[in-house]
């Protein structure tokens, strides 16, 4: 095992894939120099595996897919927008 925190960098688009080492915990969301960025302690030993992230602006509609479950990661600031940060599970 070899545990790191790592930072993933997004473009603000509704649903985008990214890949990190199996069962990597995500940790945060923020806004990082004006890039929305993901922090996630991962076991870089470990294959990678796809991971689904949705970003949506507030007030913005929420998609109402049937049998997706979202995990909410966290709220980021990037003025004058608010997005809010899930995981499709």
């Amino acid at each position: 095992m070899d545990y790191r925190i790592w930072k993933y960098e997004f473009n603000i688009k509704d649903r985008q894939v990214v890949l990190m080492p199996k069962g990597a915990q995500i940790l945060s969301a923020a806004n990082q120099n004006g890039t929305l960025c993901i922090w996630a302690l991962v076991d870089t030993v470990n294959d990678d595996e796809a991971r689904h992230i949705e970003i949506i602006g507030t007030g913005n509609p929420v998609p109402h897919d049937m049998g997706v479950e979202r995990k909410f990661i966290g709220t980021v600031m990037m003025p004058p927008f608010v997005w809010h940060v899930f995981e499709l599970l």
